[in-house]
């Protein structure tokens, strides 16, 4: 009886495994499980967005959800990646900007510097062209005075020259005529002197007669 039930159960099992095998070989022969195939093998290959539109072919005809799983694990790994790569780029774009921003600020630096070195090199000039012109207004002054004394220096010698016996200049007509109108009136002016004088005297002389006429008369 036992070897009965036995024979029985192997026999129900090898067909039920016979039916297993014959839906995996049917499986294996459909279009969805061969796209699942071709999933996979470019999963391999790190083609993932190309898995992908296999795996999405292959769940239009075929229900499995080994399929579906896959399909779950390399999207979100694609998403994880386009996520990185979105922060990468990201990442790059404020550190081009930190850049672009630093170098307008060194840019704007050296242009500022230039302008204080400009200026300072402008009040430079400035200042040393304000001392040229103090210097050059003293040499000229120095050189007005030199001059001033060599002139009045010369005239001093010139004027001291007939009192050294040196030869007289010659007079113009005009100077001779000049000398003689002074020499007439000083000879004018010691004529009236000399009347003046003389008329003083004769004063005192009638003076000291009235009195000594009035001493006589008084006796």
């Amino acid at each position: 009886m036992f070897k009965k039930v036995l024979v029985l159960l192997l026999g129900i099992l090898l067909i039920i495994f016979g039916i297993l095998r014959l839906k995996r070989d049917k499986a294996v022969e459909e279009p969805g499980y061969l796209k699942f195939m071709s999933g996979n093998s470019l999963v391999k290959e790190n083609k993932t967005k190309e898995a992908l539109e296999e795996y999405k072919l292959a769940m239009d005809t075929n229900e499995d959800i080994n399929i579906k799983k896959n399909f779950e694990i390399i999207k979100n790994k694609v998403d994880e990646e386009k996520q990185n790569q979105q922060q990468h780029n990201q990442q790059n774009q404020d550190q081009d900007q930190k850049n672009n921003e630093n170098q307008q600020q060194n840019q704007q630096q050296d242009q500022q510097d230039k302008n204080n070195s400009q200026d300072n090199n402008k009040q430079d000039d400035q200042q040393n062209n304000k001392k040229q012109d103090e210097n050059q207004n003293k040499k000229d002054d120095n050189n007005n005075n030199q001059q001033q004394n060599q002139q009045e220096n010369q005239n001093d010698s010139q004027n001291n020259e007939p009192n050294k016996g040196s030869t007289p200049k010659e007079l113009t007509p005009e100077e001779k005529a000049m000398k003689q109108k002074e020499e007439e009136l000083r000879s004018i002016m010691q004529r009236l002197e000399g009347n003046e004088k003389q008329a003083f005297k004769n004063n005192e002389r009638v003076l000291n007669t009235s009195e000594n006429k009035n001493s006589e008369n008084r006796w």
